[in-house]
C-alpha cells in the first residue's frame, strides 16, 4: 500500500518568489527563510516522494461566491499557473497525479468527506511559490486540495485537521506502492485589504508553530473556535493556517516535527516546518 513519508508546512507569500523585492526589504531575513526552505527541500528529496498532496488556499482567483466548496481536489492530468498574472511569477506546468486525486474523492464519498473535484484546476501562487523552493524542477506530480480559507462559510480548524487525517488513512488504503508527501501552504498572520494591512502577530505565529510541532492541535481548536476569533489575532490571511492543520492531521505518528524557519516579514509572518523521520 501507499504511505505518507514526509510532511511540510510553509508560507506562500507571493513576494517570496521575487528575490529582488525580498532582498530590498531585509536580505538577512530572506536568507534565513531560504535556508529553512533549503532544509525542507533536502528532507523532501531524501524521502523520495512519488506525489505531493498540497493543502492550499484560494484567493478568489479560482473560486467565487457562485461556487465556493470547502475542499476542492484536482483530478486532471496537468495544471498550469500561477493564474495571478499580476504577481509577475513565471508560469509553470506541473503533472497532476490524477489517479490519487480521484481515489481520494472516491474514498471520501464512502467515508463522510464530500470533496468537490476539478479536472481543469489552474494553479495559484498558493502552490507555485512553495514548490519553487521545494521542487524547483517541477518534476514531482502533485494533488492540490484547495481549502476555502478566504470567505465564509469556511470549514472549522478542527474539520481541516480531520480531513488531513482522512487523507492519511485513505493513502494507507490505496493499492499502490507510491510514497506520498503532504504540503500545507499559507499564512501565517497577515491582514489583507484592511486598515491593519502590514501588521504581523509574531507571538501568535510562534505559538501556533510550536503547538503543531508538539502535536497540540487540540489547543488550537480550543482557543479559536470561530473564524472571527482567529481573525482578531492572525488577520483574515491567517485563516490559511487551516492548510497547516490539514497537513498536521495527515501526519503518521512516527514522523517527528520541527520548525525550520520563522521570520515576521513586513506584511506577513513567514514560516517553514517539517515532519520527517
Amino acid at each position: 500500500m501507499a504511505e505518507i513519508v514526509i510532511g511540510i508546512a510553509a508560507s506562500h507569500a507571493p513576494n517570496l518568489a521575487n528575490p529582488s523585492i525580498m532582498r530590498a526589504r531585509d536580505e538577512d531575513q530572506f536568507s534565513r527563510i531560504k535556508a529553512g526552505f533549503a532544509q525542507a527541500r533536502s528532507l523532501l528529496e531524501e524521502a523520495q516522494p512519488d506525489a505531493i498532496v498540497i493543502f492550499s488556499s484560494d484567493h478568489f482567483d479560482r473560486c467565487f461566491f457562485d461556487n465556493l466548496p470547502p475542499f476542492l481536489v484536482a483530478v486532471g492530468e496537468t495544471a498550469e499557473g500561477p493564474i495571478n498574472e499580476y504577481l509577475k511569477i513565471p508560469r509553470v506546468k506541473i503533472s497532476i497525479d490524477g489517479e490519487l486525486g480521484r481515489f481520494l474523492v472516491s474514498e471520501g464519498l464512502e467515508n463522510g468527506v464530500d470533496f468537490a473535484s476539478s479536472a481543469d484546476l489552474p494553479l495559484g501562487h498558493a502552490e507555485v511559490v512553495p514548490l519553487s523552493f521545494l521542487t524547483p524542477n517541477w518534476d514531482v506530480p502533485i494533488v492540490p486540495i484547495v481549502v476555502n480559507a478566504f470567505a465564509p462559510p469556511m470549514p472549522s480548524l478542527k474539520r481541516c485537521a480531520q480531513v488531513g487525517t482522512f487523507v492519511r488513512e485513505a493513502v494507507g488504503r490505496w493499492a499502490s506502492q507510491k510514497r506520498v508527501a503532504v504540503l500545507g501552504t499559507g499564512g501565517l498572520s497577515h491582514w489583507v485589504g484592511l486598515p491593519e494591512m502590514g501588521r504581523v502577530n509574531a507571538e501568535f505565529d510562534r505559538w501556533f508553530m510550536d503547538a503543531l510541532a508538539a502535536g497540540h492541535q487540540n489547543e488550537v481548536f480550543a482557543r479559536y473556535k470561530s473564524a472571527e476569533e482567529l481573525d482578531m489575532v492572525a488577520g483574515n490571511g491567517g485563516q490559511e493556517v487551516r492548510d497547516w492543520l490539514a497537513a498536521a492531521g495527515a501526519m503518521p505518528p512516527e514522523l517527528r516535527a520541527q520548525v525550520l524557519a520563522y521570520e515576521p516579514l513586513p506584511g506577513c509572518g513567514i514560516g517553514v516546518m517539517v515532519w520527517s523521520h
